[in-house]
């Protein structure tokens, strides 16, 4: 949860009055506290999706879960959001669509039109230049050094953004 979607994820949905309660590792646990988590479950000790605590939302930041997995935890008309896309995502997703209740979800920004994104980037603007919005920034990484860059982030270990900088 604690790559450049789970960060920005928490500090939003706090700041629109959210109780979020967040998944990640150990050794993100205070990160993720600091950026307003008011629960946060450790992966690693707790199965979320086989507690008794029910969700409106549950936003899988990097797929590693399902919406047959979290279908249980969710609550009746609740919905499982995910940005990234497969085969039984879409399935899910024209099954749920058809029927009532619970729904899988693909979320993700590129589906909007431009001028959504503009209104939806205005605000964003808004929320961070009231401080309610903290970019995380894990490493940086000079333009030449990419694939280095590319290959810390598919390891899936980085907590926050990864940063690529230009000499110009």
């Amino acid at each position: 949860m604690v790559g450049d979607l789970g960060t920005a994820a928490v500090q939003l949905a706090k700041y629109l009055g959210a109780k979020v309660t967040a998944v990640c590792s150990t050794r993100n646990l205070g990160l993720v506290r600091a950026l307003g988590a008011d629960e946060v479950i450790d992966y690693t000790r707790k199965d979320f999706t086989k507690g008794t605590e029910t969700y409106d939302f549950i936003y899988d930041t990097v797929g590693k879960s399902s919406f047959n997995a979290c279908k249980p935890v969710l609550k009746d008309n609740g919905q499982y959001l995910c940005p990234v896309l497969g085969l039984p995502l879409l399935l899910q997703m024209m099954k749920t669509n058809i029927s009532g209740g619970k729904k899988a979800v693909f979320a993700a920004t590129g589906l909007r039109s431009d001028e959504e994104l503009r209104d939806m980037l205005a605000e964003l603007i808004e929320i961070y230049a009231a401080g309610k919005l903290k970019m995380v920034i894990d490493r940086q990484y000079p333009l030449e050094k990419v694939a280095e860059a590319h290959t810390y982030i598919a390891a899936g270990r980085k907590k926050g953004n990864v940063v690529i900088t230009s000499a110009e």
